[in-house]
């Protein structure tokens, strides 16, 4: 199992503690969905980047605060069978992150923790389209905060 964090703009570096939380919770919710040999990527944007994938991938000419690219093609109980694969890039727009941790009036580090837990769903196939996939979703995004104490 392996997390790589990467930074694309200069200056961008998170604190190591948050690093270390960021890493650890990655893999324990990878373990916990059975995917424990996964690789996930995770990286830290600015808005003007994210705004490009955003209009890219997804036709919004806008910055969102997290996108993610899922390498699972197929179900991921077949894939975690495999000793290593890559699961997905989880890219997060530090800009968002700081101005919604501000409304919500919470810390940063919560809010990219908050996000990469939203990421990582995206990866493993949840989505937030309908009713249905938005309450599923949220629930496990409250489940999996919980978990860590958040």
């Amino acid at each position: 199992m392996s997390v790589y964090i990467t930074y694309l703009e200069k200056g961008y570096n998170l604190p190591e503690s948050l690093t270390r939380n960021l890493t650890g919770n990655i893999k324990a919710v990878l373990n916990e969905y059975n995917l424990s040999g996964g690789e996930v990527g995770l990286i830290i944007v600015n808005d003007q980047y994210i705004k490009k994938l955003n209009k890219q991938y997804r036709g919004k000419d806008s910055p969102t605060d997290v996108l993610s690219f899922s390498f699972l093609e197929s179900e991921h109980e077949d894939i975690a069978k495999e000793k290593e694969f890559a699961i997905g890039d989880i890219m997060i727009s530090l800009d968002r992150a700081r101005e919604q941790a501000l409304e919500q009036g919470h810390s940063l580090e919560k809010e990219i923790i908050l996000l990469t837990v939203h990421g990582l769903l995206h990866l493993m196939g949840y989505d937030h389209e309908g009713k249905e996939d938005r309450e599923l979703m949220q629930s496990q995004e409250k489940r999996l905060m919980e978990r860590f104490d958040l």
